[in-house]
């Protein structure tokens, strides 16, 4: 009894300090990549503790998932391009690897983990078919169609999330709007991808103002360099070809009482990596 009570005790305890992790380290990103760090970081490390075998590296094998879940705070430090979609995800489908793999070793190989269940006809005997079932089916689920397919998409550029300018501070108001490239979307190529928005100040307010509170938003909260940047998509902490990139330009549809800007979100694969 006692060991059965020890058993529920970790896997149930790893598994809600891996949850609080997972949430924390993916809500100062979006509420979007927030689901996206439980499905690939999380969801692996659910499942470990709840079908593990119970061998002495049950254990330790959960605890390398629940520091692995940590990492995110290094490998998606919230640099702009951390909070789109497609960007992140590439980086997040790894981390379905270690436990989805492991949970598989377990479920068809438990000897490679020490496990010997089954394996003396004397000792306790094989584990029902339906649990090794189960247990490959969600690991499969998770590294293939869960977290695996944004590697097949990650040539495709898009339009960039617009967590990487929103929320914005007290006073500020946003519509999206045609902006100097056309309507928001892609060109011809695919290669190139934008989105515009109209920030509208405070009534009263100056456009320069407007322009320099814009810019510590983006600077303190977003991680931008500045108002008119570009900064290289990293994967892992490494430069690829894609750029990400912010452009502040003046909007004729302001008013004598409330300012106006533009602000354009792109990303695109054109030219070499542009670091900033």
């Amino acid at each position: 009894m006692v060991a059965v009570a020890k058993q529920l005790l970790w896997r149930i305890g790893v598994a809600a300090i891996g949850l609080v992790a997972a949430v924390a380290v993916g809500w100062r990103l979006s509420p979007t990549i927030t689901v996206l760090v439980i499905v690939c970081a999380w969801l692996p490390l659910g499942v470990w503790c709840l079908f593990a075998p119970r061998i002495p590296a049950a254990l330790p094998i959960a605890l390398a998932l629940l520091v692995a879940i940590a990492t995110i705070w290094w490998t998606l430090p919230g640099r702009p391009g951390d909070r789109t979609v497609t960007i992140a995800w590439s980086t997040l489908m790894w981390y379905s690897l270690p436990g989805g793999l492991a949970l598989l070793a377990a479920t068809w190989r438990p000897r490679w983990l020490g496990d010997r269940t089954g394996a003396d006809p004397a000792g306790p005997p094989a584990r029902p078919v339906w649990r090794r079932v189960t247990a490959t089916l969600v690991a499969a689920g998770v590294l293939v169609s869960g977290c695996g397919l944004p590697g097949l998409f990650w040539g495709a550029v898009g339009v960039p999330s617009s967590d990487e300018l929103f929320p914005l501070p007290p006073g500020m108001d946003a519509t999206s709007a045609t902006g100097p490239d056309g309507a928001n979307g892609c060109d011809q190529t695919g290669h190139a991808c934008w989105t515009y928005y109209r920030i509208t100040g405070a009534t009263g307010e100056s456009t320069a103002v407007l322009t320099e509170r814009l810019r510590r938003h983006l600077q303190e909260a977003k991680g931008w360099g500045g108002p008119e940047s570009c900064r290289p998509v990293r994967r892992f902490t490494r430069p690829t070809a894609t750029d990400l990139c912010i452009t502040v330009t003046s909007d004729p549809a302001g008013t004598v009482d409330r300012p106006t800007i533009g602000v354009e979100l792109s990303r695109s694969n054109i030219g070499p990596p542009t670091v900033s």
